[in-house]
């Protein structure tokens, strides 16, 4: 194995950036919908158990659909407002940061493609990216959005899980 390891190289993980989050949404939005499903099948089995296994099936098609984006989302803001408010440096949402810091990432990759490694390009893009969205709205508005970007996804992600379990789709 090693000497396969050798011949192949270093190599990224799947689950890194925005694939891996896509990869990661998809797997536990498919492991809660199989539980759903087997729920669904135990009360169509079993009629006994069937008035609980039929509302825990809908709570776990809901969850499936806008867990992970809520728990998330809720993680980002928690670890960005502890490093916002301690005064460090803190990590801005990739929406924000590809609006508004696409030119100076862009222009660091052009600069410095050659010469750093890809994760050291990623978190060189990053920071300049950042620097200047924090340049341009300073340090109170980049936060702001950023909050508010989380915050409307949770919103969005809870209104679904409601919409789900007051509406019974299937």
């Amino acid at each position: 194995m090693e000497a396969l390891n050798a011949i192949i190289g270093p190599r990224e993980s799947e689950f890194t950036g925005l694939k891996g989050q896509v990869l990661r949404y998809v797997g536990a939005a498919f492991f809660l919908t199989v539980f759903a499903l087997l729920a669904e099948a135990a009360g169509n089995r079993h009629e006994l158990i069937a008035a609980a296994t039929d509302p825990l099936s809908d709570l776990l098609f809901a969850c499936a659909v806008s867990l992970y984006p809520v728990v998330t989302c809720w993680r980002h803001l928690a670890k960005m407002t502890a490093a916002y408010r301690s005064g460090e440096p803190f990590e801005l949402a990739g929406a924000v940061l590809a609006l508004y810091g696409r030119d100076e990432a862009e222009r660091v990759q052009a600069e410095r493609a050659a010469v750093l490694e890809r994760d050291e390009l990623v978190a060189a893009m990053r920071a300049e990216g950042t620097d200047e969205v924090i340049a341009r709205f300073g340090r109170d508005g980049a936060y702001s959005m950023c909050r508010n970007l989380y915050v409307a996804t949770i919103v969005v992600f809870a209104a679904a899980f409601i919409f789900m379990i007051m509406v019974r789709p299937f």
